[in-house]
């Protein structure tokens, strides 16, 4: 029996870090509370931004390209089950699973009307 558990825990030691998935860069974050978005902007097919209730925005960007998002229609998030989006939730795009990257803070969309006015 304890050759078996000196056996288990030498190989858990040889097991790299990556392989139980990829460390969180440090200015990631999560957005608490995704119920309470209050909107969401497309960066085109590879990114959005999203202001949370609080009023700050952050910017979610995807593993692959979600070409269904820049329509903006029928999109809705999959969030933990305590609420909050971070980079292990979803964006689902008329019915195309968009995996998240990473989430980071962020200033906003930006203001592309004011620099295409006529």
């Amino acid at each position: 029996m304890i050759r078996k558990l000196l056996l288990a825990t030498a190989l858990l030691g040889a097991v790299p870090a990556h392989a139980f998935g990829p460390a969180a860069a440090p200015d990631e974050v999560r957005i608490p509370r995704m119920r309470g978005m209050l909107d969401w902007r497309p960066d085109g097919s590879h990114g959005l931004y999203i202001r949370a209730d609080t009023g700050r925005w952050y910017y979610a960007s995807l593993e692959n390209d979600c070409p269904r998002l820049v329509t903006r229609s029928n999109v809705r998030f999959i969030a933990a089950p305590n609420g909050d989006f971070d980079r292990h939730g979803v964006v689902v795009a008329d019915g195309w699973r968009c995996q998240v990257a990473s989430i980071s803070r962020s200033d906003g969309p930006p203001d592309y009307y004011s620099h295409h006015r006529r």
